[in-house]
């Protein structure tokens, strides 16, 4: 059976009319159950260590204590003593919501009732929200953020020689937001020409008129995802 997946719009800052079923959104990695496959992400790479499919909701968020944790638990193709175990109740399911992520409805929701819910969520510990009326989700967080491949690199100046400097991306370059330990790691990739192609989530203040970012800042890497 292969698995229909639901890919939410950004909300745009605006009112809705209607009615809409508020949900959580947990900071996790998107699983989709394939008959064939088993146990894969929205972009189609091989998730491990997951419990086999169990009659359940066949689209989930796998979430394990942590983005960095569920990472490691779902990316590491045999497990050593200290990768993170993935249990059944580390899967929420989106295709039948899990109860545990259901927070509520909204009614022709005002920009300010929309902000209020999220920040609710965000007190409880939650990246955001998903607003659903149907077919259509729409996902809500404080700051919203932009996956996009690395496309080339530059090596760093000054107190960064030897290591990364900047990326560049199809969107511009991203220079800010590396630890000095990211910057080493991924200028080692670099030179091994690995990196070039890889997923980075990337937050930005806005977008000059050309569509380009403008004060980019590099939130994490996103091993979870193939360049579309």
């Amino acid at each position: 059976m292969e698995q229909s997946i639901n890919k939410p719009s950004t909300w745009d800052g605006r009112a809705l009319s209607g009615e809409w079923l508020v949900s959580l959104k947990v900071d996790g990695v998107r699983a989709i159950w394939h008959d064939e496959l088993g146990w894969q992400s929205r972009a189609g790479k091989p998730l491990y260590n997951i419990p086999r499919w169990n009659g359940g909701p066949r689209d989930c968020e796998l979430y394990v204590h942590s983005f960095r944790d569920t990472i490691i638990a779902a990316r590491t193709r045999l497990p050593k003593g200290n990768t993170p175990s993935i249990h059944p109740d580390h899967l929420y399911g989106l295709d039948q919501l899990d109860p545990r992520l259901q927070f509520g409805t909204l009614t022709d929701p005002t920009d300010d009732d929309i902000r209020l819910r999220l920040h609710r969520a965000r007190t409880r510990g939650f990246e955001g929200l998903v607003l659903r009326q149907s077919d259509r989700w729409i996902k809500v967080k404080p700051h919203e953020t932009i996956d996009v491949p690395i496309t080339g690199f530059i090596e760093g100046r000054g107190k960064h020689a030897g290591r990364l400097g900047i990326v560049t991306t199809p969107l511009g370059n991203v220079g800010a937001g590396f630890s000095d330990e990211e910057r080493a790691q991924l200028w080692a990739e670099a030179r091994v020409t690995t990196l070039i192609g890889q997923i980075i989530e990337v937050s930005c203040m806005e977008f000059t008129s050309t569509g380009k970012f403008r004060h980019p800042t590099f939130i994490r890497m996103r091993p979870d995802k193939y360049a579309s």
